[in-house]
């Protein structure tokens, strides 16, 4: 029957892990969720003309400005099918939305009434844009794109973005979570591998190995736990629609599930053990288990890891598995001292 769990475990384990060994590999650096449904730049130009100061992709400039001033500038953009657009969006790269755009925030298309460029696959358009008087910083974002896409199919486009800073409000950083850029990545998989190296001992011996094994599983939850709080504390409590503004939705909402089961039941799970209920115990002990590799698997088809970024955190990666697991052994091998000393004595 131990037999028959071990490789059980050892499926369960090695799925999720052959998974994110595919779903890691060559994966494109993302700057923007743009990138991820959409080509960019895919054929398209576009810049602006501020003041003489020309504006590109990429470009990270904002200009400083007193409220209600009207900014008025000309965007050039290149490409075929081609349509230009300030869409009337508030998210957390643009504040289109509390911005006042003309002469329209629709798609304004090649030689319509808008366009002051008669040549084919060309536009030249005069924004006016009005900022608000509060003051703060509006990222005003401009795309010029494909207009031939069908519906479902999403444009090809490049944009630009330009920065508008009344009463001296600096740029406020991007909301995103970066696995490979946080330490969280450190802690669940440091608490993978411990409670993961604890299980498979207390399945080879489970008298033998019963102590290290509530060791690893007791640091296991803990570094969760720790986990837990340092991803909800550092994102800003007063925008709640943060937590839940990832990208697919419904694995995001797995991912906090699953985690949340997983802490749940690892509490349980120690309980049982302290009250020597080994079938509740063992229970409540493979729910966590499977509960914290799916949730971690998720996470990276959340944000997926580049390339790049396994290989500059690898170290720590690397270090992540072998000290916890390192303390682990130490420990129970100076408890195992400390009690053949102890019979030595009596």
């Amino acid at each position: 029957m131990k037999k028959k769990i071990f490789v059980l475990f050892i499926v369960i384990i090695s799925l999720p892990l052959l998974l994110l060994v595919i779903n890691g590999n060559a994966t494109p650096d993302q700057v923007l969720d743009h990138d991820i449904c959409h080509t960019v730049p895919g054929g398209y130009t576009i810049s602006a003309d501020i003041n003489g100061t020309t504006v590109n992709p990429s470009d990270d400039i904002y200009f400083n400005v007193t409220g209600s001033a009207v900014i008025i500038f000309n965007v050039t953009a290149t490409g075929n099918s081609l349509f230009v657009q300030a869409p009337n969006e508030n998210t957390t790269i643009m504040q289109n939305g509390q911005l006042n755009i003309l002469p329209t925030t629709d798609r304004i298309l090649d030689d319509s009434g808008e366009d002051k460029n008669s040549s084919l696959n060309a536009i030249i358009i005069t924004f006016n844009i009005t900022i608000p008087e509060t003051e703060g910083y509006y990222s005003l974002f401009i795309l010029a794109g494909d207009n031939s896409s069908g519906v479902g199919n999403p444009p090809d486009f490049q944009y630009i973005e330009i920065g508008f800073s009344v009463g001296g409000a600096a740029p406020e950083p991007e909301d995103e979570f970066e696995i490979f850029n946080h330490f969280g990545l450190l802690l669940g998989m440091s608490a993978l591998i411990l409670l993961s190296v604890g299980t498979i001992l207390v399945l080879i011996n489970e008298n033998k190995f019963v102590k290290i094994h509530g060791i690893f599983s007791g640091a296991s939850w803990i570094l969760t736990l720790i986990n837990a709080i340092s991803l909800i504390t550092q994102f800003n409590l007063d925008n709640i629609d943060i937590w839940f503004s990832f990208e697919p939705f419904g694995v995001h909402v797995s991912h906090i599930i699953l985690g949340a089961t997983g802490l749940f039941t690892g509490l349980l799970s120690m309980l049982f053990g302290i009250a020597a209920e080994r079938k509740y115990a063992k229970l409540t002990g493979y729910i966590t288990l499977i509960c914290w590799w799916s949730g971690y698997f998720l996470a990276l088809i959340i944000v997926p890891p580049a390339l790049d970024d396994l290989i500059i955190n690898i170290l720590p990666i690397i270090m992540s598995l072998i000290i916890p697991v390192s303390i682990g052994v130490l420990l129970w091998y100076i408890e195992t001292k400390l009690r053949n000393y102890k019979r030595k004595r009596k």
